[in-house]
């Protein structure tokens, strides 16, 4: 290694960030996956601190979502997954369902687009960094920002397709729709993705 690695600049959201334009990028009506405890509802919004752009003082709370299972299967035990031998608690698998939400169209932060990242000044560096306290402080700013954004694109750690972070803001919340497709561990796709990772249950 050399005797003075050298480090990348970290990314912060400029000072001028709220009188800048922000790109926004219409994202179609769709279908989105969402894996929860079997006690909630699929839409259920919150501020989490574990969550990449869940800032403290966020003025809204968030809902994630997935494109597909295999990503929200990944986002939601991949980090236990690696951290403890290609694992999964039983009790945590067994308390969780699978649900799909129809999401309208949106015209959003799309964080997933280099352009939109370009004209923001940031890299993905920042986004993904460790220090989960720089992405949230991307999805605090994105929030205040006067364009109103009801939503944040961006790609997963796991599967690097694009997912939602979408905010609790204005009647965004009163256009989702719910459908509860079944229990995880009744689903053949999910235990056939603990059985291709090599997975199991504890």
């Amino acid at each position: 290694m050399p005797a003075n690695p050298v480090s990348r600049p970290l990314r912060l959201p400029p000072a001028d960030l709220a009188t800048r334009v922000l790109p926004r990028t219409r994202q179609p009506a769709r279908s989105w996956f969402r894996i929860h405890a079997k006690q909630y509802s699929a839409i259920f919004f919150s501020i989490n601190p574990a969550h990449r752009y869940s800032h403290a003082d966020c003025p809204y709370q968030l809902l994630y979502v997935g494109p597909d299972l295999k990503t929200c299967l990944w986002e939601r035990f991949g980090d236990h997954i690696y951290d403890h031998g290609y694992t999964i608690p039983r009790a945590q698998w067994d308390d969780a369902v699978i649900s799909c939400i129809d999401v309208p169209p949106l015209r959003l932060c799309d964080l997933s687009r280099a352009p939109t990242r370009s004209a923001l000044t940031v890299d993905l560096t920042a986004l993904m960094n460790d220090d989960i306290t720089v992405p949230q402080e991307w999805g605090l700013q994105i929030q205040k920002h006067p364009s109103e954004v009801p939503a944040i694109k961006f790609r997963s750690r796991f599967t690097n397709v694009a997912c939602l972070a979408i905010f609790d803001r204005g009647t965004t919340k009163a256009q989702l729709k719910e459908r509860l497709i079944g229990p995880l561990n009744q689903s053949d796709p999910s235990l056939d993705w603990l059985t291709q990772n090599e997975v199991t249950l504890l």
